[in-house]
């Protein structure tokens, strides 16, 4: 097949979209299919590979950090897209590559699968003044979105419910995303140590990490403030990533009396990520805007027990004292957290547990065999 994959956003941005659809794309090649990706131009980035096609943008980020809008003026580029005349057209985001996959999608007749990989009312805290209109226009945007799109996956049943909230009509396939492959390899205890050397902490101190965007919708001052009481264990509190809500945490933490227990590294190579999940003894996280969490994911599957606030997208995922813990109160995250501290075998177990059920269900070639089946699904009804 010729598939086309439009993504607002693309390497060498970090972010969970950008890990889906990189997978994606290099296991559909994997499966022997012409795959070229739709995307937005970067001008701070020119390493890209064979069938890399960037539209010209200008960059938004008084909006929203890293965010870019096409400009006009990119008819030739779309119209090689539309002489290579793909079979099938994936969308991954609804603003700028939408529009212009819609517009190959017209020329060619390729029908359009959409991936909803977003949760778009926890961001509208960031547009204090339009942020009311925008979560009111939210099932619209949805809705018009589906009307132009012959099916739409979803990374978990939660996104589903939000769907038909919005009355969105629509095939609807579940489809968890994968984690990327250097998550499934055996590790040794080099990283873990030599981590820990250059941040300074020692062998047998505890280590909490959090990994991921440092945003405020992460809730990320829900676990600073559970270590100013007795409800987090002495340790340090790895606070990997970066983000737009980074400099008000690192305030936040001097106002508590934290610095000496936080550590905030900063962005981190992708290739160095497992290493930093296996410097730590438990992964925390209390965010309620993930529409699947693959940072868990990659925990899980580095071995790491995770102690995660409870969000319906961790249904069928985490087995509450099997493979991690959920919690929903103070007393519930004090309670696991005391257990996984104090007892160094239930953090073996249930690591071993979480790794056991990501490698079974969410490795990349699953993943895109999935979507490969769905497209064929779809062209044969189109």
């Amino acid at each position: 097949m010729k598939i086309l994959i439009a993504s607002d956003l693309y390497e060498p941005h970090i972010s969970g979209i950008v890990t889906s659809v990189t997978i994606l794309q290099d296991n559909l090649k994997k499966l022997g299919h012409d795959v070229r990706i739709l995307t937005l131009s970067n001008p701070h980035y020119d390493e890209d590979g064979e069938h890399v096609y960037r539209l010209s943008s200008f960059d938004a980020s008084i909006v929203y950090p890293n965010v870019r809008i096409v400009l006009p003026g990119n008819g030739k580029l779309l119209d090689e897209l539309i002489a290579w005349k793909p079979d099938i057209i994936h969308t991954n985001c609804e603003l700028s590559t939408f529009v212009c996959a819609n517009s190959v999608a017209k020329k060619t007749h390729a029908p359009i699968v959409h991936t909803d990989h977003t949760v778009y009312e926890d961001y509208v805290n960031y547009f204090p003044l339009i942020g009311p209109i925008v979560k009111l226009h939210l099932p619209v945007i949805m809705r018009s979105v589906a009307a132009r799109s012959a099916a739409m996956i979803v990374p978990t049943k939660k996104v589903t419910h939000i769907l038909d909230r919005y009355r969105v009509k629509i095939k609807t396939v579940v489809i968890p995303s994968a984690i990327n492959e250097c998550f499934f390899k055996e590790h040794d205890g080099r990283s873990r140590s030599a981590i820990r050397a250059a941040l300074g902490i020692a062998e047998d101190e505890t280590v909490y990490v959090y990994l991921g965007r440092v945003a405020k919708e992460k809730n990320i001052t829900e676990l600073l403030d559970f270590a100013c009481t007795d409800a987090l264990p002495e340790g340090k509190i790895l606070i990997v990533g970066d983000g737009p809500y980074r400099k008000t945490l690192e305030r936040y933490v001097r106002k508590c009396g934290l610095t000496d227990r936080v550590i905030f590294t900063g962005m981190v190579e992708p290739k160095e990520v497992p290493g930093y999940y296996l410097a730590g003894d438990i992964f925390i996280n209390a965010s309620l805007s993930e529409t699947q969490g693959l940072t868990y994911l990659e925990a899980m599957a580095c071995g790491l027990p995770v102690l995660c606030r409870y969000d319906p997208c961790l249904d069928g995922v985490i087995v509450n004292g099997e493979n991690g813990f959920v919690y929903e109160t103070k007393e519930e995250f004090a309670a696991y957290a005391a257990r996984l501290v104090n007892d160094p075998g239930l953090r073996r177990s249930v690591g071993e547990c979480a790794k056991k059920t990501v490698w079974e269900k969410y490795m990349p070639e699953t993943y895109a065999k999935a979507c490969e089946k769905l497209y064929r699904e779809v062209i044969e009804n189109a």
